[in-house]
């Protein structure tokens, strides 16, 4: 055996009996499970100078590619430190720039740093790479700072 070798497959289900009924529950019950995946999109301090409104301000440095179906991933949310200026709300958006659609936004409320989270937001996976990048929806005025942010990745359905 050498190292390149699982030390237990499991993309391969079990021969019929006990543990096969015993994994067939658990699949019926919890669906896949699968490890928690991180993405890194932002370690540094950003300040976003009056971050725009409705489309919001794109930090294109912190775009990167996914491939959302390769990774058997069908739900993500986004975790982001940050503080806003003022008092006031701002959004932090996990855009997917292939879609064009927002897949996730935790919001970030006063001049407090403060660590949010988005709730896990099930997607419909495009079947290839995608681009997803972080958006900030302010009102044009506020001044919103970022310390960090990141994609969390798992999946919900059930697999045989």
């Amino acid at each position: 055996m050498s190292r390149k070798d699982p030390i237990i497959s499991i993309d391969v289900r079990e021969a019929p009996g006990p543990v096969r009924r015993i994994m067939d529950i658990l699949h019926a019950l919890f669906g896949k499970v699968v490890s928690l995946s991180v993405v890194a999109l932002l370690l540094e301090t950003q300040t976003i100078t009056n971050a725009a409104a409705s489309a919001g301000t794109a930090l294109t440095k912190t775009r990167t590619t996914v491939n959302f179906e390769d990774a058997g991933v069908d739900s993500v949310r986004l975790i982001v430190r940050a503080e806003n200026s003022a008092s006031g709300t701002v959004s932090v958006q996990l855009y997917n720039v292939t879609q064009s659609a927002i897949m996730a936004a935790a919001t970030v409320t006063n001049a407090v740093e403060q660590t949010a989270d988005s709730g896990w937001t099930v997607f419909k996976r495009n079947g290839g790479d995608e681009e997803v990048e972080i958006r900030v929806v302010g009102d044009g005025a506020f001044d919103p700072i970022l310390y960090g942010a990141h994609m969390q990745m798992r999946t919900v359905q059930a697999r045989a």
